[in-house]
């Protein structure tokens, strides 16, 4: 099976990638090489993309949301018996060899693993026809896509390993500068679009509930909307890197956002339109990942909500906490640990609106850029609408406010705002402890220099 894997997932077998999401499908910790020897079947691709897709839900797990959410401003984990949650994201650097620095990265080369396993067994598929065997490539594609992305949010200018995909026994991947890895990624989601496009009218497989659970995305068809909506959101921040801008971009993103969200959202509910990760308390099952006694909002979050709004039924005023140099009497409700079955957005259309409002707004196009937030903000927070913003500022003011709080506990994409408007530091925000230095990536793994037999890994581009 050819991948180029890092190291860290080159021994794993397939079960690794693949964990019981269903009692009506065969156990997926137990998916054989066996299985796909004689070619992939219809039943076999059913096996591989629920593995994947489980890979997937994985990816959203509670290193991920509360390492980005703390480095972000927006989470507190306050646990006698562990510090690192806030020394290490607000006080001062993670360490590259432990929990934090180390995490929230191989799960994201699992699913990749998991994707290109569908993608290299799909030429000797058996049973599914061209255009099934193209939509499948669409989904794998996406995912792989969108995987990547999300370890590049939390290393950001340190960049990421791309090509995995290649013989075991290939030394580890070389990793790419941050805007090549853009690059790629929205390259792999075009391609993934076209075989969307040419997927015929369904899966040859069939998708979990959170795929129509909010709007319907799970024809080829329909699931291209959450393949532009990726697409739009990795063309904004290829236009707003800093190492190696993309002129045409912030076109781009407005484009592929504008055909992902469809028509207009009127009612609130239109908001939540989205593919979501399911879960359940089952035996066997996951239980939503950040449901945790622990987790506390950053007093910023709580203090600074307008009167009026809405999402203010997220934030819950509970008694105070003092932890490691912190304070907090906020929590919210989406990290409440009575509530394990909670559906998780992978992305929504609220998210995408707004990443549209930030892709006008660097066209200097403010009008359009307020009338995308007044639909957030009137519809999802309930407030009146806002005049077009004066200034540029004003307007990414106004994005951010609107992101904040109706994407709260869902993705690192406060921090990578933070980053991309240079907002990540003492002009915007308090600096909460004295070793505090406004960190804003986790490190390269130690194991990943280790196997490289280097010291730090500073990848150029062309």
């Amino acid at each position: 099976m050819l991948r180029r894997t890092l190291w860290l997932i080159a021994g794993a077998s397939l079960g690794a990638v693949a964990c019981k999401d269903s009692t009506s499908v065969t156990d997926l910790n137990n998916v054989s090489a066996e299985a796909l020897s004689g070619g992939l079947t219809r039943a076999s691709t059913q096996l591989l993309v629920t593995g994947l897709i489980n890979s997937t839900r994985g990816d959203l797990d509670s290193r991920y949301i509360v390492f980005s959410e703390s480095m972000a401003r927006d989470f507190y984990r306050l646990d006698n018996a562990e510090n690192r949650y806030i020394t290490e994201t607000i006080g001062g650097p993670a360490d590259y060899s432990g929990f934090l620095g180390g995490g929230a990265f191989s799960q994201f080369y699992v699913t990749v693993r998991a994707g290109n396993t569908i993608l290299n067994a799909l030429p000797s598929a058996t049973g599914l026809s061209a255009a099934e065997a193209s939509a499948t490539k669409g989904l794998t594609r996406t995912f792989n896509a969108i995987a990547l992305y999300r370890t590049l949010e939390l290393r950001d200018s340190l960049g990421i390993a791309i090509d995995v995909n290649h013989p075991i026994e290939d030394p580890p991947a070389a990793f790419v500068c941050k805007p090549n890895a853009l690059a790629s990624i929205s390259a792999s989601l075009d391609s993934a679009a076209a075989e969307l496009a040419a997927g015929g009218t369904s899966f040859p497989f069939t998708l979990p509930g959170g795929f129509t659970s909010n709007g319907k995305f799970d024809t080829p068809a329909t699931f291209l909307r959450l393949n532009r909506a990726f697409k739009g959101k990795v063309e904004l921040y290829r236009g707003l890197s800093r190492q190696k801008p993309n002129a045409g971009s912030f076109d781009a993103a407005i484009t592929a956002l504008t055909a992902a969200i469809g028509a207009n959202p009127t009612t609130a509910a239109g908001m939540q339109d989205g593919v979501y990760n399911t879960y359940s308390t089952n035996a066997g099952e996951t239980r939503y990942p950040i449901a945790d006694a622990n987790i506390f909002l950053n007093p910023a979050v709580g203090d600074s909500i307008l009167a009026g709004d809405a999402r203010k039924s997220k934030i819950q005023t509970v008694a105070s906490k003092s932890l490691f140099g912190v304070t907090s009497t906020y929590k919210t409700v989406l990290t409440d640990p009575a509530n394990l079955t909670r559906p998780a957005p992978i992305i929504k259309v609220s998210e995408m609106i707004l990443l549209r409002a930030q892709a006008k707004i660097e066209k200097n196009d403010l009008a359009g850029a307020t009338a995308d937030i007044n639909l957030v903000r009137t519809l999802d927070g309930g407030l009146a609408p806002i005049a077009v913003p004066a200034t540029k500022a004003a307007a990414i003011d106004a994005v951010l406010y609107e992101k904040r709080y109706s994407l709260l506990a869902e993705s690192a994409q406060r921090l990578v705002d933070l980053r991309a408007y240079s907002r990540l530091n003492a002009t915007y925000l308090k600096k909460e402890l004295s070793g505090d230095i406004f960190q804003s990536t986790l490190p390269i793994p130690k194991r990943e220099l280790d196997t490289r037999g280097v010291t730090s890994i500073s990848p150029t581009c062309s």
